[in-house]
C-alpha cells in the first residue's frame, strides 16, 4: 500500500512539475510579446496543441480569421498529394491521328523544361515523321486563369508569382544576368531567345540590394525595364507575361531546327481523338514538387498541383473552384470543418484567404496522425534549411515549418519536438505590422524556441 501510495506521489509531483514548466513557458510568451509593443498596434493570432492528444497548449486570438500566406501550402498540398497520389506522374503526350495532324496534350508540368521538348520531338523524327498537317495543342487538363481570386495586380513580375497555366514551362520565368565589363558599364543578358525587351538602370552597391522590375502591359507586355541597386554580378528571374506565346514560340523553333514540316502554321486548341497513336511521353514524377512547395514555397507548383487535385477528383479540368470543393469534402472526412474559413486558391497568395491559427493546427494534428505522415514531414523545411536557412539553427532535427510572407503578413506553422517529450503543432500569423520583415520573424524564432524548450 505505501509504494502504491509514493507512486501515487510521484505522479502527482510530476504532473505539477509538468504543469510548472508549462506555465513558465507559457508566461514567458506572454511576456515577450508584451515587451515588444506588437500587440498595440497590429494582431498577433497563436496556436499551440500537442500533436498526440490535440490538447490547447497555449492560444491568443486563435480563432480569427486572419491571412495565412504560405502556411496554407500545408493543408492545400497534404490534400492535393492525397488526392492525385505520391506515385502521380505529370504527362505531356504526343500523338497522331488518322489525318496526320500531331497532337501535343498538355499535362501541365511544372517540372517541364524546352530541353524535353527537344528531345521529343528529336525521337519523333526518329520515327521518319517529318510532315503533319495540322498541329493542334490539348491544353485541356487545367483553366486559362493564369492568377487565382485575390492576386495582386502588381504581383505580374514578382519572381515569387509566375502565372499558371497548362503551357508551364520553364519554371515560367525567363533568368536575367546582370554584369559588369571593363567600363563599368551594366550590362543585362539572357540565354533565352525568347523576344522580350530588357532595360536595366541598376548601380552597384556591395551594401543594397533593393531592386524593382516594371511590365506596362497595356503598352507593350514583352517590355521590362529594372531600376535599383544590387550587387553585381547577381541573376534575377522574370515571369513570363504569356505562358502560351512562350511555350509556341519555342516549340516553333524547336520544330524548325528539326526540319518538321506543319502544314497549318496555326496551333489551334483540340481536345486529342480517341483513336490517336501516341508517338512520345514526357513524365515527370510529383514527389519533387513537394519538396519545392513545402521546402522552397514555390507557387507555381502549389497552385498547379491544386487545380489538378480538383480536376482529377471530379473527372473535369482543373480550377481553382474544383480544387477547394475537392479540399473541403476531403477534410470534411477528418472531421475538419470549413465553415468557419475561407479558402481561394492552394498557394496562399490570395488576400481573400481568412483562416484561423486554431484551424491550422486542427489540421496540423491530423496530418500528423496519417499513416504518412514521416513521409510527408521530409519535405516540410527543417529549422536551419529551405526557407529557414538563416532560422532556428539550434533546432534543427527538432522543428519542421512552413513559413508565409506578403506585405505586411509573417505566418509560420508546423511541428516542433518539445524537451518535454512532445511534439506541438505551431501556427503563429502576425500582421498589420509596419516593422521589418526580419524582426517579426525574430519575435516568431524566440516563441519556436520557447516550445522547444519546454
Amino acid at each position: 500500500m505505501k509504494k502504491i501510495f509514493k507512486l501515487f506521489t510521484l505522479i502527482i509531483v510530476f504532473i505539477t512539475a509538468s504543469n510548472c514548466c508549462f506555465a513558465l513557458s507559457i508566461g514567458k510568451i506572454e511576456k515577450l510579446i508584451n515587451n515588444s509593443d506588437l500587440d498595440k498596434t497590429s494582431t498577433i493570432a497563436i496556436s499551440i496543441r500537442n500533436a498526440e492528444n490535440n490538447n490547447i497548449i497555449y492560444e491568443k486570438n486563435a480563432d480569427k480569421l486572419l491571412h495565412p500566406a504560405s502556411t496554407l501550402k500545408v493543408p492545400t498540398t497534404y490534400f492535393a498529394i492525397n488526392t492525385l497520389g505520391y506515385d502521380y506522374f505529370f504527362k505531356t503526350q504526343f500523338y497522331k491521328d488518322s489525318k496526320n495532324n500531331l497532337y501535343i496534350k498538355l499535362g501541365a508540368d511544372p517540372l517541364l523544361k524546352t530541353s524535353q521538348l527537344k528531345e521529343a520531338f528529336q525521337k519523333i523524327k526518329e520515327k521518319n515523321l517529318s510532315t503533319f498537317n495540322n498541329l493542334y495543342i490539348d491544353d485541356s487538363i487545367i483553366d486559362k486563369k493564369e492568377f487565382a481570386p485575390g492576386w495582386m495586380w502588381d504581383d505580374d513580375v514578382n519572381p515569387y508569382t509566375p502565372k499558371i497555366s497548362a503551357y508551364n514551362l520553364d519554371e515560367n520565368m525567363i533568368k536575367a544576368n546582370i554584369t559588369q565589363t571593363d567600363d563599368n558599364t551594366m550590362t543585362i543578358s539572357t540565354s533565352s531567345k525568347y523576344p522580350m525587351s530588357i532595360f536595366g538602370y541598376i548601380k552597384k552597391d556591395a551594401k543594397s540590394d533593393y531592386f524593382e522590375i516594371n511590365r506596362y502591359n497595356w503598352n507593350n507586355p514583352e517590355l521590362v525595364e529594372i531600376y535599383g541597386r544590387t550587387v553585381i554580378p547577381r541573376q534575377i528571374s522574370i515571369p513570363i507575361s504569356s505562358m502560351r506565346r512562350y511555350f509556341i514560340y519555342n516549340l516553333d523553333k524547336i520544330i524548325d531546327d528539326n526540319r518538321i514540316t506543319i502544314q497549318s502554321t496555326m496551333y489551334a486548341s483540340n481536345l486529342v481523338p480517341k483513336d490517336a497513336e501516341l508517338l512520345y511521353e514526357i513524365s515527370n514524377p510529383i514527389t519533387p514538387t513537394l519538396f519545392s512547395i513545402l521546402h522552397k514555397s514555390n507557387n507555381v507548383m502549389a497552385e498547379t498541383l491544386f487545380k489538378l487535385a480538383g480536376g482529377q477528383k471530379y473527372n473535369s479540368t482543373g480550377t481553382d473552384e474544383l480544387g477547394i470543393y475537392a479540399m473541403i469534402e476531403f477534410y470534411k472526412k477528418l472531421n475538419i470543418n470549413f465553415n468557419s474559413v475561407v479558402i481561394k486558391d492552394g498557394s496562399g497568395i490570395s488576400r481573400k484567404n481568412l483562416i484561423s491559427t486554431n484551424w491550422l493546427t486542427m489540421v496540423l494534428d491530423k496530418i500528423y496522425k496519417d499513416k504518412n505522415f514521416e513521409q510527408f514531414k521530409e519535405y516540410i523545411a527543417q529549422a536551419g534549411d529551405g526557407t529557414l536557412n538563416e532560422r532556428l539553427y539550434d533546432l534543427r532535427g527538432e522543428a519542421w515549418l512552413k513559413t508565409g510572407s506578403l506585405s505586411n503578413i509573417s505566418t509560420i506553422a508546423g511541428y516542433v519536438n518539445s524537451l518535454d517529450g512532445n511534439t506541438y503543432s505551431i501556427a503563429i500569423f502576425i500582421e498589420n505590422f509596419k516593422e521589418n520583415q526580419k524582426e517579426i520573424k525574430k519575435l516568431e524564432d524566440k516563441i519556436i524556441t520557447l516550445i522547444y524548450n519546454r
